[in-house]
Parts: structure tokens; sequence; C-alpha cells
């Protein structure tokens, strides 16, 4: 079981720690994402929460970091959201965001933990880095993927009932087609922050004139090698 000193509440039956700062994130991503988005954040954190108490390598989280990195991660995926700027990734605005609302709510985060917050949220997308890194910042990851994968999430670790019983109190409220419009607003709004991650997937597929030419890695570098 995670490690927490903390008092913890119910969430579809799963334990998840009550702190003045969790709450206070809650209310921050209820502020600033859609209902949709609320909902999927939140889901993250559970789904995490439930990873944690199943595997034994996680005993040691810092579930109040996991917790706000979870609720928060998604600041900024709306091209729209205030948080959003024109020539960053939304993870790095959203983590931006987390890192400004910790300064002004967390007082009582060292400077490790607010690190690993900005971590969390910066490498949520990208598995084959946050997987590796500390416990904390690979749960978020975990948390997130499951909440796409659901009961399909790798190991058996979430049941259908579990599944079933999170997005019953957490509805997806359209989160496949509202993921997919996020998505294609970054690529038309935001392309050059989209050309070197899983965004562009989108921009390729669903989004007319978006184009990938002269934007690869292998183009960039064959160019700055002339």
């Amino acid at each position: 079981m995670a490690s927490s000193a903390h008092k913890t509440r119910l969430v579809a039956g799963i334990p998840v720690i009550d702190t003045p700062l969790v709450q206070s994130a809650l209310d921050f991503a209820r502020t600033h994402n859609d209902a949709m988005s609320f909902n999927h954040v939140h889901r993250s954190w559970v789904f995490g929460s439930l990873l944690a108490s199943k595997l034994p390598e996680f005993a040691q989280t810092d579930l109040e970091v996991h917790a706000v990195s979870a609720i928060l991660h998604d600041l900024a995926w709306d091209h729209k959201s205030i948080f959003s700027t024109p020539d960053k990734r939304f993870e790095v605005d959203g983590a931006n965001a987390a890192r400004d609302f910790l300064k002004r709510q967390a007082s009582h985060f060292n400077d490790r933990q607010r690190q690993l917050v900005w971590d969390s949220i910066a490498l949520h997308t990208t598995p084959s880095l946050a997987r590796h890194k500390e416990l904390e910042v690979a749960l978020c990851n975990m948390g997130i993927s499951a909440d796409f994968a659901g009961y399909e999430f790798p190991g058996g670790l979430i049941s259908r009932e579990e599944y079933r019983a999170v997005v019953g109190e957490l509805p997806h409220l359209g989160f496949k087609e509202e993921f997919k419009k996020l998505m294609c607003g970054l690529c038309v709004h935001k392309p050059d922050t989209t050309y070197d991650n899983y965004v562009r997937d989108f921009g390729e597929r669903f989004v007319e004139g978006y184009s990938m030419q002269g934007k690869t890695s292998v183009d960039r570098l064959m160019k700055e090698l002339v």
C-alpha cells in the first residue's frame, strides 16, 4: 500500500488521499477545466491511487504529490486556456501553471516535491521517460494511461468492475470525441508545439492542411548540419 500519513476518503470505493491541498487542487481544476476534462483528471488520479494500492513498488509514493500532479495535469490542453502559450507544449504550460498554483497553496512543499509535480505533468504523455523517473512521475503517467486503457490496462490491475465504478461516478461526457477536438485544436492553433510529439498524429490524420513536411527531426537536424 502506498504510504501516507494523511486521512483518506472513498471515490467509487477506492481510497484516495484527502488533504486541504488536494481539495484546493480539485477546486482549481474544476474552475479551469470544463466538465469533461475535470472528470478525466479526476479519474486519472483515482486510477493512479488504485494502481499504487496494488503495486508494492509504489509503497513509498508521496500520494499528495501524485494527487496534485494528476488533478492539475491538463490545465492547458485546450488552446483557449488562460494557461496556454503560443510557443510551449501543452504539457509544459500545464506544469508551469501547477508550479504557480503550488507557490500560492503549498507552503509545506519543498523544492523536490514541487519539481516532482512539474516533472509529472511535463512528462505525462511520454511513458518511455516517465516510467523511468521517480515513483510519483511514473504513477501519474500510469493513472492517466489507465483512464484511456480502462480494464485493458496491462497486467490485469484494473478490473471491469473497478473501471465501471469509477466511470459511473465520474462519467466520460463524450471524452473520446472531445479529446480528439482538443488535440486537433492544438494542431491548428499551436502547430509548432506538436511536431515532435504524439499530438502530430491527430494533425496528420484529422486536420486539413497540417503537414510534417520539413518539420521532422531528420529535417531539422540535416538543416542544422549544413
